[in-house]
């Protein structure tokens, strides 16, 4: 047992000595104006707040809401019942962001956007871009947001599971 944790240990800081530079201390994208959407991704109270400010700067006229159907995310829920011109709800299905990414890219590809700003945690963001830029024929930005450290210490090591998995399971759109 003793032999396993210390496995486990090393793993872990292993997991995170290569995963904080790599996920974590990316600079952000430099953010196009002009960009067709903004886009709040779900997983992170303080990105539809973030997405807003960009679209409120000028950054893109519209901004697009990731959203649960329960409506347990009020804020979300809220801006959803709004109706307003700028804004549009999608609803990804199950909360992966393989769902996320294909009612974003078939929105993209109706509306004909050729360049979107997505929204998400800052150790998201490595995973994001390579999912979005399998799934649409667009020019993909990223915008991340700032964690509390414990969200990070969780995070960072679920970013690797999560991009093995997108990376060799769902690599499809």
């Amino acid at each position: 047992m003793r032999r396993f944790l210390i496995v486990c240990a090393v793993a872990l800081a292993a997991a995170f000595a290569v995963g904080v530079p790599l996920f974590v201390w990316q600079d952000d994208d430099s953010l196009p104006r002009g960009a067709d959407a903004v886009v709040a991704l779900s997983g992170s109270e303080r990105t539809l707040p973030a997405a807003q400010t960009l679209v409120g700067g000028g950054i893109a006229p519209m901004l697009v809401v990731s959203a649960e159907w329960n409506g347990r995310d009020e804020p979300r829920a809220r801006i959803c019942r709004t109706k307003a011109d700028d804004v549009i709800c999608v609803y990804g299905g199950p909360f992966a962001t393989s769902g996320e990414a294909q009612a974003i890219s078939r929105l993209a590809e109706d509306r004909g956007w050729d360049t979107i700003i997505l929204v998400s945690s800052d150790f998201e963001r490595f995973r994001l871009e390579r999912a979005f830029q399998r799934c649409g024929d667009f020019r993909v930005a990223t915008y991340g947001v700032d964690e509390p450290w414990w969200n990070t210490l969780v995070g960072v090591p679920l970013e690797w599971v999560k991009l093995a998995v997108s990376e060799t399971v769902r690599r499809n759109c």
